[in-house]
């Protein structure tokens, strides 16, 4: 059964896949309205990211946010900052479709723009968040049942979350599986990650990105 249907009725999907979220429409987006030619991010005072059609807030060499995922972005990062940064366009150019990867994770994300709007920093940082909140599966949990290492440092990872949210529900969420490794580190382009790790069969989403964690 696919769990998105019933609640996000507006999507066009495809044929469902558990490993792949797909976030709600991000309302309340202010219109696209940028001129035609608008120049990639630039700021002259640093070096320049390797990725300059990406917003430096989000490129993993230029970004100054350093985030806990495990927090909501309006709760993790400064409330000015976020302010300043949750609307602003995610690419220079207009991208209304946006694949998010990760070494860390076996999940992908796909972040589609609503009607009017493009992809913005906001929606792949309340996207990365939403899909980190929902539980590890047992088909999930059966990629580590056998890997001790990576299965203690998941249930390490959620005993102290639980602790420190006072959390009652002792279900495994996605966030667990970074273990100690929750801090948004940025988003960078890896072409021979991003062959690999597309589906056989599936087609690639130009604007596919892999995010990176670190540790507090």
């Amino acid at each position: 059964m696919n769990p998105y249907t019933s609640r996000w009725p507006h999507w066009q999907q495809g044929q469902y896949n558990p490993h792949v979220y797909i976030p709600p429409l991000y309302y309340n987006q202010p219109p696209y309205d940028q001129p035609a030619g608008w120049q990639p991010f630039v700021d002259r005072s640093r070096p320049a990211s390797k990725w300059t059609n990406l917003n430096p807030t989000l490129a993993s060499d230029m970004t100054h946010v350093r985030y806990d995922i495990r927090k909501a972005p309006q709760e993790g990062i400064m409330l000015s900052t976020w302010h300043q940064i949750s609307h602003i366009p995610a690419l220079a150019s207009p991208t209304y479709n946006v694949h998010i990867i990760s070494k860390a994770f076996p999940w992908s994300i796909d972040i589609r723009a609503p009607a009017g709007s493009v992809v913005t920093c906001g929606a792949i940082f309340d996207a990365l968040h939403a899909m980190l909140q929902e539980p590890i599966a047992d088909s999930e949990w059966g990629i580590v049942a056998l890997d001790k290492s990576r299965r203690e440092a998941i249930e390490k990872a959620a005993k102290a979350r639980q602790d420190k949210d006072k959390d009652k529900d002792k279900k495994l969420k996605r966030v667990d599986w970074l273990g100690d490794t929750p801090m948004f580190k940025g988003l960078e382009k890896d072409e021979e990650f991003e062959k690999k790790r597309l589906l056989p069969g599936s087609t690639g989403v130009a604007e596919t990105w892999v995010v990176r964690f670190g540790k507090q």
